[in-house]
Parts: C-alpha cells; sequence; structure tokens
C-alpha cells in the first residue's frame, strides 16, 4: 500500500490540489470585480415622502412670509399659502407655473413694478464678490455652477456685464434669462 501511495502521490496531490486551486481562482475573481457600484440618486425622495422645502413670499401678498412647501409645488401654491394676491398684484410678470426649490425667493410685483421689488437696483446680488453660498440660491445657480463662477472671477477676473456668465460658460442663456434682473456687476 505505501508503494501505492508513493508511486501515485504526485496524482494524488494534484488530485486534491485542483478543487483547492478554483476555489481560490473564484474568490480572486470576486475580489477583481469587487462589488456592484453604489447608485445615490438625489433627484427622488424616497417612495412615498415628499421632501419638504422653505420658500420666501414677498410682495404684493395678504401674508409675506417663509413657508414650508412639499418639492414639486410651484409658485401658483406658494402665493396661495402666502394669503393669495393683494388687490394690487401684478401677477403677470410672474410664472406662476414653475416649480420651487428649497430657498427661493418669489417676490409678486404690485401694479407699475417689476417683478425683480422695489428697489432692486440697490437689493441686486454683485456677482464679483457674493460668497458661493449667495451665489447658490439665485435660480439655477446651484453649487456646482455658484464654485465655477468664484472660480471665473479668481481665474478671468471680474465681470464686467452679467451677460459673460454666458460668454465664460459658467450658464447656459436660459438662466442668466432667469437671473438677469438679480444680478449686478457693481460700480
Amino acid at each position: 500500500m505505501a508503494n501505492l501511495i508513493e508511486k501515485y502521490h504526485p496524482w494524488l496531490t494534484g488530485l486534491l490540489a485542483v478543487p483547492l486551486l478554483v476555489g481560490i481562482g473564484f474568490l480572486i475573481n470576486e475580489r477583481l470585480d469587487g462589488p456592484e457600484p453604489l447608485e445615490i440618486r438625489t433627484d427622488v425622495a424616497p417612495e412615498g415622502v415628499n421632501a419638504e422645502i422653505a420658500v420666501y413670499v414677498t410682495g404684493a401678498v395678504i401674508s409675506p412670509g417663509i413657508y414650508t412647501l412639499q418639492d414639486g409645488d410651484r409658485v401658483a401654491n406658494a402665493v396661495e399659502v402666502a394669503g393669495g394676491p393683494a388687490t394690487d398684484a401684478d401677477l403677470i410678470g410672474v410664472n406662476m407655473a414653475r416649480r420651487l426649490r428649497d430657498e427661493d425667493q418669489i417676490v409678486v410685483p404690485r401694479l407699475g413694478e417689476s417683478a425683480s421689488a422695489p428697489g432692486a437696483a440697490q437689493q441686486r446680488m454683485n456677482i464679483n464678490i457674493a460668497p458661493i453660498e449667495l451665489l447658490d440660491t439665485l435660480p439655477g445657480i446651484g453649487e456646482v455652477r455658484a464654485q465655477r463662477i468664484a472660480e471665473s472671477r479668481i481665474k478671468d477676473g471680474p465681470f464686467l456685464s452679467g451677460q459673460e456668465l454666458v460668454d465664460r460658460e459658467l450658464i447656459p442663456a436660459s438662466v442668466y434669462e432667469d437671473i438677469a434682473d438679480l444680478i449686478t456687476v457693481g460700480q
């Protein structure tokens, strides 16, 4: 028997090693592939849950103030929760169908005023000095675009006009149209 084992020792060793090597191969392959990538979606609230947002409604409304609404609500909903438009409200200049974002400011102008509020020239945001946190509050800007605007001020120099945001390819023309009345480049 010892002779037989000695004679077939290499074959027996190989026979026992094959399952071990196959198992090691599977483990290595699994490690090299890694886990499935994690997908994070920020555009969707958990099912059955509407995210709350806070908006500031001011101007020609019955009760101006900060109101909590649901993500996906529209400007019309914000005006409604603020008591509705005042008798001298000019709703023509307000896009009542626009979807709201957290931290939006809704200005309902009075008859004869522009939609950007009385005294807006003094209240406009200076894009040459505004911190990223304030730039982020402009409609359509967000964190990434605010960062790019701040970096462009340093790299390419101060903005000479608001249109330069489009010319420097920092925002699309459609976003510029939304914020043109809200920004300035200073004196």
